[in-house]
C-alpha cells in the first residue's frame, strides 16, 4: 500500500516531475543556446530534490514527518506553478508575455527545491517542539509521583516502623511489619512503572503484534489471578498491526484496572475490530464504577497539574504506549455503568525503525 513506499522516493518522484517538464520544455522548444541553458537552471533545481531523497535519512525526522515534509515540498511547487501562471497572464494582457513552457517549469522547479529544503528545516522544528512538549509532560508526572506518590508510601511505613521498637506483642509486630511491607511493595512498583513509561517515551522500535493472541493471554493471566470476574472477547481470527513494543502494557494495564478498581462482580468486555481504512480499535468495557473525570481531565489535557494528576501511573503507562504508537485513547460512560476504554491504532506505526523492541519497554 502507498504508505510502505519509502519517502525518499516522494522527494525522488517530485524531482523526477521537474526534471521531465525540463526535458520536455527542451524537446518541444526552440533549439537554441538559451533553450539550452534554460534546461540546465531547471535540472539543477530539480538536482535539489534529488539531493533531498538522499540526504533526508540524517535529518533524523519520523518516517510521517518525512511524508509530510513531501507533501510540503509538493505543495510549494504547485503553489509557485500557479502564481507564475497568474503572472504570466498579466504579462499576456500587457502584450509582454514571457514562455509559458519555461515560465511554469522554472516555478514548478524552484518550489520543489525551496520546498523540499525548507519542509525540512520546518518539520523537524515542529517534531523538536513536540518532543520538548512531551518531555515537559513526563518530567511534570515524574515529579508529582515523586512528592506525592512516593513521599506518602515512605511516611506510612515509617510511621509503622517507629511503633515496632516499643511492643513485645508479636501479633502487632507482625501486622505492622506486613503493613509496612505493602507500602514498601507498593513504592517498588511506583518505581518501576516510573521507569517503563520514561522507557516507552525514549523508544522508537517497531514491532509487529497479533493483538487477538497480545489480548487472549492477558485475559487469561488475569482470569486466572482473579476467576470471579467475567472477561469476554469478541475478535477476529487474527488482527497483527505494527505499533510501539509497550503495546501489549496499554492493554494489559487497562484490563487491569477494569479489574483492580471494580467489585468482583464486574463483567468486562473486549472487542478488537480492523476498519476499513485499515486502522485498527481495541475497545475494553466495564460495568464498574467508572474512571473519576478529573483522571480523564488529566489524560485528555496529557498534562500533570496539582489539581489535576494521576496518583496511579497505570492510566499513564497506557496513554504513553498507545500515544508513541501513533495511536489515541479515549473514555467514555458505559451504560448503564461503568468504563468504555477505546484506542485506536492507524493502519502503519509511523516509524523508519522496523527493529524490535527495547527490554525495558515492557
Amino acid at each position: 500500500m502507498w504508505y510502505r513506499i519509502p519517502p525518499q522516493y516522494g522527494f525522488a518522484a517530485l524531482g523526477g516531475i521537474c526534471a521531465g517538464l525540463g526535458v520536455g520544455h527542451l524537446a518541444f522548444g526552440h533549439w537554441g543556446i538559451g533553450t539550452l541553458l534554460e534546461f540546465a537552471l531547471i535540472l539543477s533545481l530539480s538536482g535539489v530534490a534529488f539531493y533531498t531523497a538522499r540526504d533526508l535519512s540524517r535529518w533524523g525526522i519520523s518516517r510521517s514527518g518525512r511524508w509530510r515534509a513531501v507533501r510540503i515540498s509538493a505543495m510549494a511547487a504547485l503553489t509557485f506553478t500557479a502564481l507564475a501562471a497568474i503572472v504570466w497572464f498579466i504579462w499576456l494582457l500587457g502584450h509582454h508575455a514571457f514562455k509559458l513552457s519555461f515560465l511554469l517549469t522554472f516555478a514548478a522547479s524552484l518550489g520543489a527545491a525551496v520546498g523540499s529544503r525548507a519542509s525540512l528545516y520546518a518539520v523537524k522544528a515542529d517534531e523538536q517542539l513536540t518532543e520538548a512538549q512531551e518531555l515537559a509532560t513526563l518530567l511534570s508526572i515524574n515529579d508529582r509521583v515523586l512528592r506525592h506518590n512516593i513521599r506518602n508510601e515512605l511516611s506510612v511505613a515509617i510511621g509503622y516502623l517507629e511503633g515496632i521498637g516499643e511492643t513485645d506483642d508479636r501479633a502487632e509486630v507482625s501486622e505492622r511489619a506486613e503493613i509496612v511491607r505493602t507500602h514498601l511493595a507498593e513504592l517498588v512498583e511506583t518505581s518501576d512503572r516510573t521507569r517503563r513509561i520514561a522507557s516507552i517515551w525514549r523508544t522508537e522500535a517497531l514491532q509487529a503484534f497479533d493483538l487477538v493472541t497480545v489480548v487472549e493471554d492477558r485475559v487469561t493471566q488475569l482470569t486466572a489471578e482473579t476467576p470471579g470476574v467475567t472477561i469476554r472477547t469478541e475478535t477476529p481470527d487474527d488482527c497483527v498491526v505494527q505499533t510501539h513494543p509497550a503495546l501489549p502494557v496499554a492493554i494489559e494495564e487497562a484490563l487491569r484496572n477494569a479489574v483492580e478498581h471494580n467489585d468482583d462482580d464486574v463483567t468486562i468486555t473486549v472487542r478488537v475490530r480492523r476498519h476499513e481504512d485499515d486502522a485498527t480499535s481495541v475497545v475494553i468495557a466495564d460495568t464498574g464504577r467508572g474512571i473519576p473525570q478529573v483522571e480523564r481531565r488529566a489524560l485528555r489535557n496529557a498534562e500533570e497539574t496539582p489539581l489535576e494528576h494521576t496518583e496511579g501511573l497505570g492510566l499513564w503507562l497506557m496513554y504513553w504506549a498507545v500515544t508513541r504508537s501513533g495511536g489515541t485513547v479515549e473514555f467514555a460512560d458505559n451504560d448503564p455503568q461503568g468504563t468504555v476504554v477505546r484506542i485506536r491504532l492507524p493502519g502503519h506505526r509511523e516509524s523508519d525503525n522496523p527493529g524490535g523492541a527495547s527490554d525495558d519497554a515492557g
